[in-house]
């Protein structure tokens, strides 16, 4: 009888410590949602051959006239205000049918930080910069942008896909950072495009390209998988303006 007793103890000592463990690993998981800290902080210095200064400043409202070519991101970038913002002001529905001539009103500037100029000798010719950001795969969104998953806001579009997927360059570019991180993103991407802007493509299967590799738009750079901390087969993409991550389905074309 105490052998039986002290056997029920011990089974329940075990399951405590079952159950410790497993609200460590979740706790792990919904705090472990940003990028990894390495990899934050190479992201965050990713220009080596850069200049500094500061943003165009649109301290109020103000109107723009459209010209021929221009695109949201283009004017948005411009001007140093999110694509959100001038979206939202001028209550746009389709980003891709506006013409020369219409009238916008660009918001009062809501981008911090600077706005860096990129080494021409770094990056591909000038005739990338108007290039327009494409779908890198095409796959229904899984999570959009700024939607709260697993306790983080999302500040990109998960795009689902199967494994080895073709994942392509979404502008023209040079490979500003890979990473190939189990706890994290998993194996990961930056491109660095003329216009200063990057895209980042995470959780892949495999990495086709190296650092400092100029790619095409269109051209294949990863394989799509689920490595990082990806539940099922999927591409995480962003895009960055101006250092901060902005919805990329207002952008891709």
């Amino acid at each position: 009888m105490r052998f039986s007793a002290s056997k029920g103890f011990g089974c329940i000592i075990i399951i405590l410590l079952i159950m410790n463990i497993l609200t460590g690993c979740a706790t792990t998981h919904r705090t472990s949602m940003n990028p990894p800290p390495r990899l934050k902080k190479e992201l965050d210095s990713l220009k080596p051959n850069t200049t500094t200064s500061r943003p165009a400043k649109t301290t109020r409202s103000s109107k723009y006239t459209i010209k021929q070519g221009d695109t949201i991101w283009r004017i948005a970038f411009n001007h140093g205000v999110s694509p959100d913002d001038i979206i939202r002001t001028n209550n746009i529905k389709d980003v891709t049918n506006i013409k020369p001539g219409q009238q916008l009103m660009i918001p009062a500037n809501s981008i911090t930080g600077t706005r860096e100029v990129v080494s021409q000798a770094a990056l591909p010719s000038g005739r990338h910069s108007n290039e327009s950001f494409i779908w890198p795969l095409r796959g229904n969104i899984l999570y959009g942008f700024d939607k709260w998953v697993d306790g983080y806001k999302n500040k990109g579009i998960d795009i689902q896909a199967f494994n080895g997927q073709a994942v392509k360059a979404s502008k023209s570019g040079i490979v500003a950072l890979t990473s190939d991180r189990p706890d994290g993103w998993g194996k990961v991407v930056v491109l660095q495009h003329n216009d200063g802007s990057y895209t980042w493509y995470a959780y892949n299967s495999r990495i086709l390209v190296n650092k400092g590799d100029r790619v095409a738009q269109g051209q294949t750079i990863v394989k799509a998988g689920s490595t990082g901390r990806a539940k099922r087969e999927m591409l995480h993409f962003k895009i960055f303006l101006h250092g901060v991550p902005v919805n990329p389905t207002y952008l891709l074309q």
